[in-house]
């Protein structure tokens, strides 16, 4: 017997949610990217507002797949996972960019 996860009505919804996910995720780490080179509070508040619509969406992902015990942990997971990432992403290149000069290419094109 074939068990069905999804009802057929509700595909669109979970494919549409799955996808809202990604995008949200894209949007959070780009705006909060920007607002830290630009230095504008406003970029990351966006940033914030991007993710909070992203917990939306997981919680309709969830919802919709019916999702319970270790799938619902996992999708906690992945939502808090996407909570840091752009935080710790930041931290590793401003780590390893530290010690370059502003404009690291010398004059001609040629580089080190």
């Amino acid at each position: 017997m074939l068990i069905e996860p999804v009802a057929l009505s509700d595909f669109f919804l979970s494919f549409f949610s799955a996808a809202m996910i990604l995008l949200c995720a894209v949007i959070y780490s780009a705006l909060y990217a920007w607002g830290k080179i630009q230095s504008r509070s406003v970029f990351i508040l966006g940033a914030w507002v991007a993710y909070a619509a992203l917990l939306v969406f997981v919680g309709v992902f969830s919802m919709v797949n019916h999702f319970n015990g270790y799938w619902l942990l996992l999708s906690l997971s992945m939502a808090l996972g996407y909570a840091f990432m752009p935080h710790l992403i930041w931290r590793l290149c401003v780590a390893t960019h530290l010690d370059e000069p502003e404009h690291s290419h010398q004059p001609g094109g040629h580089h080190d």
